[in-house]
C-alpha cells in the first residue's frame, strides 16, 4: 500500500545495494584521486560482471546486471563465516572493552560477533548520534564519495 509517506526504516534506499541497486552501472570517476580502481573491477568480475569493465574506459555494468552481482558479493561474505540482516534497525551497539562487540536491535534481539561492518550509506543520522553517544570517534572527511555499484 502506497499512501505517499516515506516510511524512514524502509524504502528504496534500504535493501541490498541500497539506491545504487537503481543506478546505471556506470563505473567511473571524474576526481583525480580515483587510485587503483583494478582490485575493485576484478571483484566484480568475479561476482559475474563481463571481463570488458576491465579494459573499457569507462566501465559499464548496467542496471540490468547489478542486483544479481551484489547477491553474488553477499553470497561470498556469507561463505566466508558473514551474515548480512536485512529489516534489522540498530537501536543500540554492544560495547566490550572499549570495543564494539555486536548490536542490538528494534526488538531487542542481539547479535555478537568478533568483526562488525555498519554499511550505513551517507544518511545514517541516528547511527551517527548513537556512535557519538557511545563515545565511538567519528571523523569528519574533507570531500564525500558516492559509489553506486
Amino acid at each position: 500500500q502506497q499512501f505517499g509517506l516515506v516510511d524512514p526504516h524502509s524504502n528504496y534506499c534500504f535493501g541490498e545495494g541500497g539506491a545504487g541497486t537503481y543506478s546505471d552501472g556506470k563505473l567511473y570517476t571524474r576526481s583525480h584521486k580515483r587510485g587503483n580502481i583494478e582490485k575493485a573491477l576484478r571483484l566484480l568480475v568475479e561476482h559475474g560482471a563481463a571481463s570488458d569493465i576491465l579494459v573499457d574506459a569507462h566501465p559499464h555494468i548496467g542496471s540490468n546486471k547489478l542486483p544479481g552481482i551484489v547477491a553474488n558479493m553477499r553470497e561470498t561474505i556469507e561463505h566466508y563465516g558473514g551474515r548480512v540482516l536485512f529489516g534489522a534497525h540498530v537501536d543500540d551497539l554492544l560495547l566490550q572493552q572499549g570495543r564494539i562487540a555486536g548490536v542490538r536491535v528494534h526488538g531487542g534481539r542481539e547479535y555478537l560477533a568478533p568483526a562488525l561492518i555498519l554499511a550505513t550509506g551517507h544518511s545514517a543520522r541516528d547511527i551517527f548520534y548513537l556512535l557519538h553517544r557511545k563515545g565511538i570517534r567519528l571523523e569528519a572527511k574533507p570531500y564525500a564519495l558516492g559509489v553506486r555499484i
